[in-house]
């Protein structure tokens, strides 16, 4: 663990995506919600570019490897496959020497990156203001490998290459992303999005190996960690967190609303991964219309109701409130508008009250 300093007690941020038109409204509701820990506004209702799948594709686009990002398929049945590989993997190591014009293919297209660049901007203008903490975000291997295919409609995960080559350009994108974050000065949490791994240990994905999907992500977080990034998971489903634990991920970001089940029975697990540093972060505000019949003080005793029960059963309390954050339980982005504000109010208010800032 190499943030073994950062203890964010109770620190709240977003999870990624809000559903606002533009990055002006976005990151207005997000310095007034989070100001201590902001993150750049995931903008899905822009278009495929900005869109949890096609948003990190970019030097898989330019290199022709994938045709377009509007319906992401692997171009396998190409004449010149080969070199398109070839071309791939080139910019790839040339990015891993470090040379800059490589690493930058890694980005964002300018339409992809329009939230992240406006965020960028902003800070550039105003500074980072009250923020102890930047964070940003990129889609896990796991969930893009499932949803993107090859002309067959067949998975792109369980093809070894295919696979490859997307987890080399989500550790690349993770690296460039967190290196242009960090230019401003403060630590930079990098979190991959990847609700699908909720699928391991079900009866439908029985292919899906524990080494492997540790192995992937590791790769990943090496490229956030190789720019001094702090790395994160967010998974928005009950999965067997034991897997994120044994990985090099220092912040699990679960739905604590709805599947804290899911966490109490790891009582040991939990307690070692706070030892090595661990920071669990809480999804503790529902995005769903749930939400609408919440209040501050019933979810501020319910987050406590579970810090109480996991105590209980072994976790050491003073570690567990220290190495706490608080997010909304998954993304706003598919939310109406309002509905998504109030959920960044509710998520101001708790971190306000919890961390005793009012």
């Amino acid at each position: 663990m190499n943030n073994n300093s950062f203890k964010p007690h109770f620190l709240t941020t977003g999870v990624g995506s809000v559903p606002l038109k533009t990055s002006e409204d976005a990151l207005g509701l997000i310095w007034k919600s989070v100001p201590f820990a902001p993150h750049w506004p995931q903008l899905p209702s822009l278009g495929a570019e900005s869109s949890f799948v096609g948003q990190y594709l970019n030097a898989l686009i330019e290199t022709g490897v994938i045709a377009n990002v509007q319906e992401p398929k692997f171009q396998v049945e190409a004449t010149d496959w080969v070199d398109r590989m070839t071309v791939f993997y080139e910019l790839y190591l040339e990015a891993v020497d470090g040379n800059e014009q490589a690493l930058e293919k890694f980005g964002f297209s300018a339409q992809g990156g329009e939230g992240f660049e406006a965020f960028c901007r902003d800070l550039e203008r105003f500074g980072t203001r009250d923020a102890v903490l930047l964070k940003g975000q990129v889609s896990g291997s796991l969930t893009l490998g499932m949803q993107i295919t090859d002309k067959n409609r067949r998975s792109s995960y369980y093809d070894d290459t295919l696979r490859d080559m997307l987890v080399k350009t989500l550790a690349m994108h993770a690296e460039w992303q967190t290196k242009r974050l960090r230019k401003f000065g403060l630590p930079v949490l990098m979190t991959i999005d990847d609700p699908g791994l909720y699928g391991f240990g079900a009866s439908t994905h029985v292919t899906l190996s524990r080494e492997q999907l540790i192995e992937e992500l590791n790769v990943i977080i090496e490229g956030i960690l190789r720019q001094g990034g702090i790395p994160g998971v967010h998974v928005c489903a009950g999965m067997d967190w034991t897997l994120l634990f044994d990985s090099k991920v220092e912040v699990v970001n679960f739905d604590a609303y709805d599947y804290m089940q899911s966490m109490m029975v790891l009582a040991e697990p939990i307690n070692r991964y706070l030892a090595r540093g661990g920071i669990l972060s809480w999804g503790i505000v529902p995005t769903n219309p749930v939400a609408w019949e919440e209040t501050t003080q019933k979810l501020i005793v319910r987050l406590e109701q579970n810090i109480e029960e996991l105590v209980k059963r072994g976790v050491d309390e003073s570690l567990l409130r220290q190495q706490s954050m608080l997010t909304p339980s998954c993304g706003t982005g598919t939310l109406p508008k309002d509905l998504a504000e109030h959920v960044y109010k509710l998520l101001m208010e708790i971190g306000g009250l919890v961390r005793g800032l009012v």
